[in-house]
């Protein structure tokens, strides 16, 4: 019976988050509330309370949801595909260039850069130290970071935003800062 129940459960949350992406096509994240959010998915504001307790709550999962839906290629296993990596990666944010804009408004960029920013972070720190083992422990991490914002949609968008720059030339111009990064790692490693 509570396999049943959990089943029931999780298929209603799913239908809440579903109802929040929804309106989010058409409404920032701060000008909708539970009401309107249970009201789109059939259900009743007291429904959305039982299974998200506060709003912080509600966003926290939405925003793992939402992340999930740009399915972010995984890091590599060497520092020398990192190019290629972020070509396919800036791919990504081009093909979903709406939720994107979304992930970096204030109701979710916070929580991704407190889950997947720091993760990240941690992922490329470990490819730098798997590959340029000789380099200082402060260098590879300040330079894990410096890629870690390279490879982020708030990179993406400066360029293709900010810069007016095509996708082609955001690329180019990310991928330049990877290979200057890597060559002063080669430079201090030796």
């Amino acid at each position: 019976m509570s396999n049943l129940k959990d089943k029931k459960a999780n298929f209603t949350r799913t239908i809440l988050l579903d109802s929040a992406i929804e309106l989010l096509q058409e409404h920032a994240m701060s000008d909708l509330s539970f009401k309107q959010i249970s009201e789109n998915a059939g259900t009743s504001e007291r429904t959305m309370f039982r299974y998200f307790a506060n709003r912080a709550l509600f966003l926290d999962e939405l925003t793992v949801k939402l992340y999930a839906q740009l399915e972010v290629p995984a890091i590599p296993d060497s520092s020398q595909q990192l190019s290629g990596y972020l070509e396919a990666l800036y791919d990504k944010f081009e093909q979903n260039h709406k939720l994107v804009e979304v992930l970096l408004s204030s109701d979710f960029y916070p929580r991704i850069l407190q889950t997947r920013g720091r993760t990240r972070l941690q992922e490329i720190k470990s490819l730098l130290l798997q590959d340029y083992p000789n380099c200082a422990q402060n260098l590879v991490l300040m330079t894990a970071a410096n890629l870690r914002q390279i490879m982020s949609a708030t990179s993406w968008w400066y360029y293709r935003v900010n810069f007016d720059f095509d996708p082609k030339t955001s690329i180019n111009s990310a991928n330049l800062l990877i290979e200057q990064s890597l060559s002063l790692l080669e430079l201090k490693g030796t």
